[in-house]
């Protein structure tokens, strides 16, 4: 419990500290109890355990990793199927947005085909800034271990910035120009540029899912995996 793993990093911090005049560790991260949707402790005499691994059997091990991610570990996270639902639910709307940018790159080389971005449109440009933007305060709360904020900023980029106002707006150009357009480049430039950032982004949060569409973006299922890349910059 709380009590029993506070206390005994603080008592090992006190000894560390008097012995050898520093800390024994670089960090610590703690985090209340896991509950159940009444809030009650999870007990095997009370009978409302659930084990993770039922969790996995049924959704898989990315959403249990994005349920966990989500709760503000300051505070006991409350565990419900209903909970589990609507994790599913944003779950299905960050793969959706992964199949979508997938589906429009099949044709596009970066080596070859990227714009530089003095010929992108102010739309893109656009969508580049908010990009670096929403790159830089997801990094920034993974530095703080503010897990919950990540999965929040990345579900409201995913959901909103980018799939309601730019690829909503893309799909003239996507579909009705000519493959090799500047105008169809400069909007698959962008989509390439968000794809390899989210999935660099989301990787600490749903380990197999950004291998999948890493490999799929890669076009190869050998070499090095997303996890020994560089995180997004």
């Amino acid at each position: 419990g709380p009590d029993q793993h506070r206390g005994w990093f603080n008592s090992s911090l006190i000894v560390a500290m008097a012995t050898r005049g520093r800390a024994p560790y670089r960090a610590v991260l703690t985090h209340g109890w896991i509950v159940d949707a009444q809030g009650r402790a999870m007990h095997r005499s009370v009978g409302n355990v659930i084990s993770p691994l039922e969790v996995i059997e049924e959704r898989g091990a990315d959403i249990l990793r994005l349920w966990t991610a989500a709760n503000d570990l300051t505070r006991d996270g409350r565990f419900s199927w209903d909970a589990v639902d609507q994790i599913t639910e944003a779950y299905r709307k960050i793969r959706n947005t992964f199949r979508f940018l997938l589906g429009n790159l099949s044709d596009f080389g970066p080596d070859e085909d990227a714009l530089p971005a003095s010929e992108l449109r102010a739309f893109d440009r656009w969508a580049l800034a908010t990009l670096e933007r929403v790159a830089t305060e997801v990094r920034e709360a993974y530095e703080r271990y503010e897990f919950h904020v990540a999965y929040q900023i990345l579900v409201n980029y995913c959901t909103v910035e980018l799939s309601s106002v730019y690829l909503d707006g893309l799909k003239v150009r996507l579909y009705i120009q000519p493959a090799d357009s500047p105008e169809r480049r400069g909007a698959q430039t962008v989509l390439h540029a968000a794809l390899d950032t989210l999935v660099r982004l989301m990787a600490p949060l749903l380990p197999f899912t950004a291998e999948e569409v890493w490999d799929a973006m890669r076009g190869r299922t050998d070499g090095d995996g997303i996890h020994l890349e560089e995180f997004a910059s």
